[in-house]
């Protein structure tokens, strides 16, 4: 249990190779996954075959699908699945597998030299292991700061990571990129867990930290960069959620919201999809209802990120 690792998600993570980002080793935390790189074919040895598709999307333009296996393991296809032997096409850009415990993670990514595939490891797949070991998930991206952790949501395209950029400069440090994995505590505020040391920001909106916090680009995804920024070291309960919406004519504005009970159940992540989760997911909403502060933060298209961060700041802090 001294073994060094990383960790994320609430997650101590033990790859076969160092993953792209800020990381910093620390002791190994429990629950842990081991993440192996390895061939297709071993991913199809161990995989108990189709049962159920568990979710699915579309990641950078290629269909990403969680299928549920006859043992309860689970595999994670992005782009077109391989055939029924195992082999994958041109068009299949990775395949991963989580064996039935949940301790092992294979991975068979099309090139295993672009680290492009790890942005689908270190997001999608990883969270939904987080998801699978019984924690909850807001669809948000998050900072911490002296009072706790600040949750920020907002439609696709709507600023959030140009405003979490923002806040970077400002000397805030990141919790989570888009994606923020809750610890329930009960009648207590839940303990929110950094996210890998990553973001995904507009190419025009890097932020600029001071050393040795600086961000490093790894990859251009179209007009995006995704980039390595140190993330907070220790859980820290959550203080604040807040749900940005820009739109046009917009006055710049943070109001407390009416019935933050529906905005905090449509930014829970509904997975797995039983009945046991959808009652837990109920009861940290509540919980986090009563515990934290919930904002609406209104604005025009045309309001400056700065304007956006002040209003924000002076208001929750």
């Amino acid at each position: 249990m001294s073994r060094s690792a990383f960790t994320a998600f609430g997650i101590g993570l033990l790859p076969d190779v160092r993953p792209p980002g800020a990381w910093e080793a620390q002791p190994l935390h429990q629950p842990s996954l081991q993440i192996r790189l390895v061939r297709p074919s071993t991913i199809a040895d161990a995989w108990s075959g189709f049962d159920t598709v568990a979710w699915e999307g579309t990641i950078d333009g290629a269909r990403f699908v969680v299928e549920r296996g006859r043992a309860g393991d689970h595999r994670f296809v992005h782009g077109q699945a391989p055939d029924h032997d195992g082999v994958p096409s041109e068009q299949t850009r990775a395949v991963h597998h989580l064996c039935s415990e949940g301790q092992v993670l294979r991975c068979a990514p099309s090139d295993q030299i672009d680290p492009v595939w790890w942005r689908v490891v270190l997001d999608s797949v990883l969270f939904t292991v987080a998801l699978l070991k019984e924690y909850e998930a807001l669809h948000a991206g998050a900072v911490v700061t002296p009072a706790g952790v600040i949750a920020i949501t907002a439609a696709t395209g709507g600023g959030k990571s140009t405003l979490l950029a923002e806040l970077l400069e400002r000397g805030l440090t990141l919790m989570a990129d888009d994606v923020l994995i809750l610890e329930p505590r009960g009648a207590q505020s839940p303990l929110a867990h950094p996210a890998p040391p990553l973001m995904t920001v507009p190419a025009s909106r890097t932020p600029t930290l001071a050393e040795p916090r600086r961000a490093e680009t790894i990859a251009s995804i179209g007009e995006e960069a995704w980039i390595a920024v140190p993330v907070h070291s220790e859980p820290v309960p959550l203080r604040d959620f807040v749900v940005l919406n820009r739109r046009p004519g917009g006055a710049l504005s943070l109001t407390k919201i009416d019935n933050p009970l529906v905005a905090l159940l449509n930014s829970l992540m509904k997975f797995p999809l039983t009945s046991h989760r959808e009652r837990a997911r109920f009861e940290l909403a509540s919980s986090i209802a009563s515990t934290t502060g919930q904002w609406r933060l209104e604005a025009d298209m045309d309001t400056t990120p700065g304007e956006i961060a002040d209003t924000l700041l002076a208001g929750v802090l």
